[in-house]
């Protein structure tokens, strides 16, 4: 062998072992598994996995994965439910094709609701007062119900209400969609 080839077989050789060696060092590392304390009040170090099946359930055996904030792993995630979130407006729009009298026609009406709905129109009905009175600058002691329900949805994650009022100057009629999920809210209306 001369020279030129055995170099080049060193070469190729070099190469090799660094593919090798960069596809173990880059390759995603496997999980690894650590019990945490649950309670948080003493700081202690973590104790085999073997102990940790045995001992007391006061240890959480915890995934040590980069990115994740190991307390929010064994204290749950702190996500708000729709009855602890404040509803908020999406939208206020005013609707040419809104129609009061198909409207009116096709709402549920409000004594024929259950309970829990006639809660959720009552709530609704204060937050579009409230906005109605602001953008006209009146008060809300100066509208007059006309008439509200509520309308069947297709959509399993909204439900519509309506509300019919005289604001002082002009009757309007109001269409709230809310997303069941969130509390959130839009709002179209048009005049009577």
């Amino acid at each position: 062998m001369n020279q030129k080839t055995i170099l080049g077989l060193a070469a190729i050789l070099a190469l090799t072992l660094i593919s090798i060696a960069g596809f173990y060092f880059f390759s995603p590392k496997h999980v690894t598994e650590k019990t945490v304390q649950a309670s948080t009040s003493e700081a202690s170090s973590a104790q085999p996995l073997e102990s940790a099946a045995s001992a007391a359930s006061t240890e959480i055996p915890a995934a040590e994965v980069d990115g994740i904030d190991v307390k929010e792993l064994t204290t749950g995630s702190k996500s708000l439910s729709p009855a602890d979130h404040e509803p908020e407006l999406l939208s206020f729009e005013f609707d040419k094709n809104l129609k009061s009298v198909d409207t009116l026609l096709s709402m549920l009406p409000y004594d024929e609701l259950p309970q829990f709905e006639q809660d959720n129109i009552d709530k609704y009905q204060r937050y579009v007062f409230a906005k109605a009175a602001k953008d006209t600058g009146k008060s809300v002691k100066d509208f007059s119900l006309q008439e509200h329900g509520a309308l069947e949805s297709e959509q399993a994650g909204n439900r519509y209400y309506v509300y019919e009022f005289d604001n002082g100057t002009d009757c309007e009629i109001h269409l709230v969609s809310i997303d069941l999920n969130t509390g959130d809210y839009g709002v179209s209306y048009n005049y009577c």
